[in-house]
């Protein structure tokens, strides 16, 4: 289920080992690894792993200096779950998205919503009970106070194995968007999601052909999805079709400019593995790539920041020689030429997260497996040298009435059952219009689900929504001219109308949502 990343890293002649009495922190218990971290509003930060092979998520709250503040265990233990990924939201909760096995022993994606006592305030499973693998990868805030879930294969047919839901700020989904990739790409899969002013950035990977290889197989390549805050895409791009270029892609922000730069991982044809980075126009064309190593095994880079404009801070790990390798961070410029780096030890793991502080500093977490799992914290300023602490006091969880305690979050989440519907029972989103023909009165039914398809046929995106405020029902002669206008609130399911006034004919019934038709029929009047 979770892709653990055993990949390792570092150039040995630009980076040196480094030595601090500060750093690392080191957090224990129960074999728990490192899969993400964030810096809170007070200047600590939120580290978030997993315990016990997959049966605990496990939040730990630190002050500015590493020190641990508080904890909480996420789960009962009881069944699988593995949160993906924590973010802070508007109001200075927490936002978490993940896997979990808590109903009926099998994979479904979750999203959790904490506020700032990190007290549990709703949790939503998509339950779809014809699929036993389905994830859920990361959760992020977006601009307007909602959320969105990156899932795969939250849908019966095999095509649609990318899927992305949209919720409001109370946890009701709003939409749901599945991506067909076109004819020749295959084993797809996405694993992040940028939130850009614009839209949404899916970043993953994708299996496609080209040079080199044989006919009716492909080649990893990395794979993104650019669509816009409504979730219909806009481009899609497979890095390095046509070429030689094999990878995939981890993690993406935006820096000058409006560019895209990856954390990456670039592959050739003598199987090596490099640490890279790959940079795209904000139109999805492909500007260029760079390997940050050279004659490197297994290589990876797992995380990105931008420091500013014309710097980057990438987490890598590579391999001198097939074995365990050093991890650590690398500074490089817009193009990929490394100015610096820094070794946090020899692993087999890599950077599971780094974020970048109010004062430009860089805290990064990662996992030594043996004996037992601890997760590892290290700190660095902007020229990856370790940072020293603060004496300076802070008030940290100013925000929550009452002291935070280290306890169990027991997330008995809501199933939302019905996505699965409209797609088993594709009536739900039809309109209905009868008698047909009529006479003097009619009825129009409404649809349970709004359903819009939308973009070119090999890049063809489907959106089912769940809640809206209202439709327009809108009715036309065949001569154009409008007969009826009306605007619908979604808990009105029936409308009757009287036609007996109407000429003779056919007339067409239009619902629209959003400025385009979610539902239609043709309805004659005699």
């Amino acid at each position: 289920m979770k892709k653990i990343l055993g990949f390792i890293v570092l150039l040995s002649f630009i980076i040196s080992p480094g030595h601090s009495q500060t750093w690392p922190k080191t957090y224990t218990g129960m074999n728990a690894w490192a899969d993400w971290v964030i810096q809170t509003y007070d200047k600590g930060y939120v580290i978030l792993g997993t315990k016990t092979n997959y049966k605990i998520g496990w939040i730990i709250k630190t002050d500015i200096n590493g020190n641990i503040l508080w904890d909480k265990k996420l789960g009962s233990g009881q069944y699988t779950i593995y949160p993906g990924n924590i973010e802070q939201t508007q109001d200075n909760g927490f936002i978490i998205g993940g896997t979990t096995m808590q109903i009926g022993n099998q994979e479904d994606a979750f999203i959790l919503k904490l506020n700032s006592c990190a007290e549990l305030e709703w949790c939503k499973i998509i339950y779809t009970p014809t699929i036993h693998d389905d994830l859920g990868w990361c959760a992020k805030p977006t601009l307007d106070g909602g959320y969105v879930l990156l899932g795969f294969g939250n849908d019966p047919t095999p095509l649609n194995r990318i899927n992305l839901f949209r919720f409001n700020g109370v946890g009701q989904l709003l939409w749901r968007y599945y991506y067909p990739p076109d004819s020749l790409l295959f084993n797809e899969d996405a694993t992040d999601v940028y939130v850009d002013s614009d839209g949404f950035l899916l970043t993953g990977e994708g299996y496609y052909p080209g040079p080199g290889i044989p006919p009716g197989y492909g080649a990893k390549r990395p794979y993104y999805i650019k669509t816009d805050t409504a979730g219909i895409t806009l481009w899609k791009t497979i890095y390095g079709k046509g070429t030689y270029y094999w990878g995939d892609a981890a993690k993406t922000i935006k820096g000058a400019n409006n560019n895209y730069y990856s954390a990456a991982r670039h592959s050739d044809s003598t199987g090596n593995d490099y640490p890279a980075l790959i940079k795209l126009f904000h139109d999805g064309d492909t500007s260029y790539n760079a390997n940050l190593t050279q004659n490197t095994y297994l290589g990876i880079a797992t995380t990105i920041n931008m420091k500013d404009d014309t710097t980057l801070i990438l987490g890598v790990a590579w391999s001198p020689d097939n074995n365990a390798g050093p991890v650590g961070l690398v500074k490089t410029d817009t193009l990929g030429n490394v100015l610096k780096g820094i070794t946090f030890l020899n692993n087999d793991v890599t950077i599971a997260g780094t974020a970048k502080s109010f004062d430009n500093k860089y805290f990064s977490v990662s996992t030594l497996f043996a004996p037992s799992g601890h997760i590892y914290a290290w700190k660095v300023n902007s020229n990856l040298e370790y940072d020293s602490l603060y004496t300076h006091p802070f008030v940290y969880d100013s925000l929550c009435p009452h002291p935070i305690v280290s306890d169990t979050i027991f997330p008995n989440c809501d199933l939302i059952v019905d996505v699965q519907e409209p797609i088993d029972n594709p009536e739900t989103t039809h309109m209905k219009v009868f008698p047909n023909p009529a006479s003097t009165h009619l009825s129009v039914e409404f649809p349970k689900y709004l359903k819009l398809n939308s973009g070119l046929s090999n890049f063809q995106s489907t959106t089912i929504y769940h809640q809206w405020n209202y439709t327009t029902l809108e009715v036309y002669n065949l001569s154009g001219e409008r007969m009826f206008q009306k605007e619908i609130p979604k808990g009105q399911a029936q409308l009757e109308m009287d036609v007996s006034s109407w000429s003779k004919g056919m007339y067409f019934f239009r619902l629209i949502y959003n400025k385009q038709m979610v539902a239609g029929e043709k309805v004659i009047v005699e």
